[in-house]
């Protein structure tokens, strides 16, 4: 049986250092912005790649105030070719500054409510090259090491469980097992112990 690949939690990026990022995405090629949005859904809201490329306008809920949401349905399958995610359907909640980041998205672009979010000037879909490209020169520019898009959902998941986010719920937004989220964020629970046995101390009390 091969043994399950930990996540490295030295290398990813904390809230602050990921809105640094998200913003030294933005360059004079105009698919950086539509690049930056991509990868602040991929964090703030822990999706996958996969999921991100196939939202529309219709599975997200974005209020004038306060937390938002995402019905993740759909993930591309093959290219273009949409299918259930990987673990199934979830609803997840967005923190105000996604929403806010979606809402302005969506007002300076016209979308159906079934268009699909994330296209080229061509209508073509956003290739998995340039998103890496462009994330890659924004951490270059700020002087991060190399990570891939992937690791915005693990520095989602590691952001959560510091917060103090119960692990079940942590599971449920990522569409995990409780089981998988512990076996791949053991090390950004590791270093809670004081954290737990104050907590602990205080109910005792």
């Amino acid at each position: 049986m091969r043994a399950k690949r930990m996540v490295d939690l030295r290398k990813l990026p904390g809230p602050a250092t990921m809105a640094k990022a998200l913003d030294a995405m933005v360059s004079h090629q105009p698919a950086s912005r539509t690049y930056r949005v991509m990868t602040a859904v991929a964090y703030y809201a822990g999706l996958r790649p996969s999921e991100v490329i196939m939202l529309r306008p219709s599975a997200l809920e974005l209020p004038e105030a306060g937390w938002g949401r995402i019905d993740v349905t759909e993930a591309d399958i093959s290219f273009d070719e949409p299918g259930e995610p990987k673990t199934g359907a979830r609803s997840v909640p967005i923190p105000p500054v996604l929403v806010e980041i979606l809402a302005e998205f969506i007002d300076e672009n016209e979308f159906g409510a079934d268009d699909l979010l994330f296209r080229t000037r061509t209508g073509r879909r956003p290739t998995a090259s340039n998103w890496a490209r462009c994330w890659q020169r924004a951490l270059r520019s700020i002087e991060h090491p190399r990570l891939r898009v992937y690791d915005c959902r693990h520095a989602a998941a590691t952001t959560w469980l510091r917060a103090g986010v119960p692990l079940g719920e942590v599971a449920r937004r990522l569409g995990h097992s409780v089981e998988v989220l512990v076996s791949t964020y053991v090390g950004a629970i590791d270093g809670d112990e004081e954290l737990a046995n104050a907590r602990i101390e205080a109910i005792l009390a």
